[in-house]
């Protein structure tokens, strides 16, 4: 029971964020991966809404939304931005949720990375 409120209060929050940013005349928006490919990563300031398909290593992840997926890399050589897809205590991210902002393409991997990301939310697993 708890687990479906804390959902609930989840996609409460997000669906909230995405009606404040859509009012919003200039700030983030979501796009999807399909849409960042397209672009080339050229997305301004752009946020997406990824779920963690599977944990390849503890700092690259196969994230996937409703148009395509991408390895997600976390770090790019800057401790700020290092993400780690595991917890001690919750295991690892499958399946979990991640709302990250302005990611980077990376020229020499092409569409299937993206780095220098910003993670905003982590939203917990279905099950």
């Amino acid at each position: 029971m708890k687990k479906t409120i804390a959902l609930a209060l989840s996609i409460v929050l997000v669906l909230v964020s995405l009606s404040c940013i859509a009012q919003a005349e200039e700030g983030p928006k979501f796009v999807t991966i399909r849409e960042w490919m397209d672009a080339k990563g050229e997305c301004g300031d752009c946020m997406l809404l990824l779920k963690i398909k599977q944990v390849l290593n503890p700092v690259v992840a196969l994230a996937v939304d409703e148009t395509g997926e991408v390895n997600l890399f976390s770090g790019a050589n800057e401790e700020s931005s290092f993400v780690q897809f595991w917890d001690e205590e919750k295991g690892f991210f499958e399946n979990y949720f991640l709302v990250i902002a302005n990611p980077k393409y990376n020229p020499y991997e092409g569409t299937i990375e993206m780095a220098e990301w910003t993670l905003l939310r982590i939203l917990p697993a279905i099950d």
